[in-house]
């Protein structure tokens, strides 16, 4: 009995550790006829949030930028910025950190300026984004369906 007590101790603290370590959570969404939370969902389920509320992505493992001389990453599948620091390649590929379902639509703008041209193409597992200019740093958006 004693065993198997102080197995399952140890068992719960290791949850409990590991638990600690992650985001702490404050409230979640509870979907009811009360309207009065932050987000709102409408007839037709589309989404709305109160002014003051952020989107955040995780931060989990981030994608991998490669084929862009040599740059920089600071973001998440969801949304980041890249920072060219030397080259001028004519296009840089982002690999996803997770596979979408669908490729995603996504929004690619300069950061530092206007480009003579700019254009990106999305897979389920690539960003494919061509541009001319060196040094660029370059922010993006993307999102799916699925």
């Amino acid at each position: 009995m004693i065993k198997k007590l102080a197995s399952a101790f140890l068992i719960g603290a290791f949850f409990a550790a590991g638990l600690a370590t992650a985001q702490v959570m404050v409230r979640s969404i509870q979907f009811s006829q009360d309207n009065s939370g932050p987000i709102g969902v409408d007839a037709t389920n589309n989404i709305y949030y109160q002014q003051g509320i952020h989107i955040l992505s995780n931060t989990g493992t981030p994608p991998v930028v490669s084929a862009c001389g040599t740059n920089t990453n600071v973001g998440t599948d969801f949304q980041g910025r890249i920072t060219q620091t030397a080259g001028t390649p004519a296009s840089c590929t982002l690999t996803f950190a997770r596979t979408w379902g669908t490729a995603p639509n996504c929004v690619v703008a300069p950061a530092n300026g206007i480009l003579a041209a700019l254009s990106w193409v999305t897979t389920t597992t690539t960003l494919t984004i061509t541009q001319t200019a060196a040094n660029a740093t370059l922010t993006y958006v993307c999102t799916s369906q699925s």
